[in-house]
């Protein structure tokens, strides 16, 4: 969090939940689990189920479930909220469905289709399985050194090589792998073993039961790092792809790590070509160029109190409106 953030945090100790909650609210998850895993170990934390079924309580006590219908007829009345998902981990599965399917609370999960069934692992997985390999093996400084003669990066401390190793760019793929060669890390058997990514058969499962997916990019890739029609592809594939496996109708897609930077010329273009597509940023409560453009705010982080980070988020909100940030500008 930034400093004004940090500060508004502190502040929502004193204030009541009620005197705040006047608009929908979309807070977004990666995953919910007890243990640790590997392929994400080294990326962000993440609550337990514990922690996530007090959340629920939170949100079921102070909102309502605001039904995606109500959202795709742009019929969505204040102060309630709907949860959405990042990434297709497998845990959306396993863990999230059951909890929200006994509680009836519908939700939105945005995938990347390159991973469903687990053929292949994301860019920022494979860096922390490998990583975690390294920690966990106590790799001696001859083998580091190499890995870092290899990734043409230097370090002065254990701490610098974590944040430049973790900072290896997708396009550095050929790299990635030879560094699973010379660490004797086989990739295929850890994605057979852990199987890390949600699967069709399971996709159709929760879509059965009244589940709803959206696009997330084929490869999640940052999109700043792509041409502007790689950008586009990377989008509406992902959400072509959903239609030709699955047979849906709506048009969702969440932006991959952040939908910052985002041109007005991209938006205009997806709009072109699919008028009814919805799309989701992560940019807090904020009023976007296009009412198709929703933004969310995480509660993943299980140091943060769910209750003070929806007060902490509307703060800023009215923080924004007065030095006016609200409106999201787009070049």
């Amino acid at each position: 969090m930034g400093l004004v953030k940090t500060i508004l945090y502190k502040i929502s100790e004193i204030i009541a939940l009620e005197q705040v909650k006047k608009q929908s609210i979309f807070p977004y998850y990666h995953l919910v689990h007890n243990d640790q895993k590997e392929h994400i170990k080294h990326l962000y934390s993440y609550k337990n189920i514990e922690h996530f079924q007090v959340d629920l309580a939170l949100l079921h006590t102070h909102y309502t479930t605001l039904p995606l219908e109500q959202l795709l007829t742009k019929n969505s009345s204040k102060n309630t909220y709907l949860l959405t998902f990042d990434d297709g981990l497998s845990e959306i599965y396993t863990t999230i469905y059951p909890l929200l399917k006994e509680k009836k609370i519908s939700a939105i999960f945005f995938i990347n289709p390159n991973y469903v069934d687990n053929h292949k692992m994301m860019h920022r997985h494979r860096l922390s399985v490998l990583y975690s390999h390294i920690e966990k093996n106590n790799i001696d400084a001859t083998t580091a050194n190499k890995i870092a003669k290899l990734c043409h990066f230097t370090y002065t401390s254990t701490l610098d090589f974590k944040q430049k190793f973790l900072a290896l760019k997708a396009q550095q793929e050929q790299l990635i792998e030879a560094i699973f060669d010379l660490l004797q890390l086989d990739e295929k058997q850890y994605l057979s073993k852990h199987m890390p990514y949600i699967t069709r058969a399971q996709i159709q499962e929760m879509m059965d039961n009244g589940f709803y997916f959206g696009g997330h990019s084929m490869s999640h890739r940052p999109l700043n790092e792509l041409s502007f029609e790689e950008q586009k592809s990377e989008i509406l594939d992902s959400v072509a792809w959903l239609k030709t496996h699955f047979g849906i109708t709506y048009s969702l897609f969440a932006f991959p790590f952040s939908d910052r930077g985002i041109s007005k010329r991209l938006i205009t273009a997806l709009f072109e070509m699919d008028p009814n597509l919805i799309l989701f940023g992560n940019s807090g409560i904020k009023q976007d160029i296009d009412p198709r453009i929703i933004q969310r705010f995480s509660l993943e982080n299980p140091r943060l109190d769910t209750r003070k980070v929806i007060i902490m988020e509307n703060l800023y909100k009215w923080y924004n409106q007065k030095i006016g940030k609200y409106r999201i500008k787009r070049n």
